[in-house]
């Protein structure tokens, strides 16, 4: 329990709203069918990978300016090149591309979500969400097509305020907004060195929702599932 939380702050992607398909299980299948199946290990190193690939400064440097297409080209070749695939990289990340070209993504909040969030609005927890998107409008559909914009007192996004976590500054600003402080609000996402890291530079408790085990070095709350928060908070 944390008796001194009065605030919680969510991430998006990852942690409250997920896509169907996985576009990680499209990689994997993806790989299977080149004969280069991933094992165990190999998963999780690219599972990482992925989280690492938003906010490591060189990557960013790299992909600052690269129109839509470009980026998705960059990151998919980050990711075969980091899960140690071999061949011709171009060349396969032209059909992972087309793979991924040919998949409707659908975005859906999971029921376990939902409870989470109307449990803790009845707790009389003030609730937000900060997202590293930065396409607002559509960011702001995606909302209201899932009805989930009433749960929260704060939807706060880098396209709108030109920061991006782990930078504290996206953190200060929804503080600011809501008129709570930092040692009162728990955050709670799903990368480890977006979320945590930048929650605890804010001066924000972080929380960190990990049913992989993907950060076994998380030296945090460590989150199973997103209902365990309920049983962290009074």
């Amino acid at each position: 329990m944390n008796p001194i939380v009065q605030t919680v702050l969510f991430d998006f992607d990852g942690t409250l709203v997920f896509h169907q398909p996985d576009s990680f299980e499209v990689i994997r299948a993806f790989c299977a069918d080149i004969g280069q199946p991933l094992g165990a290990e190999a998963e999780r190193r690219g599972r990482r990978a992925r989280h690492e690939y938003f906010v490591a400064p060189t990557l960013l440097e790299q992909i600052r300016g690269l129109s839509s297409d470009e980026f998705w080209r960059h990151l998919n070749r980050h990711l075969l090149a980091a899960l140690g695939i071999q061949g011709d990289l171009d060349r396969l990340t032209e059909e992972l591309m087309a793979r991924f070209a040919a998949i409707e993504m659908v975005y859906q909040c999971p029921p376990a979500g939902c409870h989470t969030l109307a449990e803790l609005r009845l707790r009389g927890y003030h609730l937000g969400l900060i997202t590293n998107r930065d396409g607002v409008e559509r960011f702001h559909q995606l909302l209201e097509q899932m009805e989930l914009e009433p749960y929260f007192d704060l939807v706060l996004t880098s396209g709108e305020v030109g920061v991006r976590k782990p930078d504290p500054g996206i953190f200060s600003v929804a503080l600011e907004r809501l008129g709570a402080k930092a040692e009162q609000t728990a955050y709670v996402g799903d990368n480890y060195w977006a979320d945590v890291v930048g929650a605890r530079n804010a001066g924000l408790i972080p929380v960190l929702l990990d049913p992989r085990h993907l950060f076994p070095e998380a030296d945090c709350c460590v989150l199973e599932q997103i209902e365990d928060l309920l049983a962290w908070l009074p």
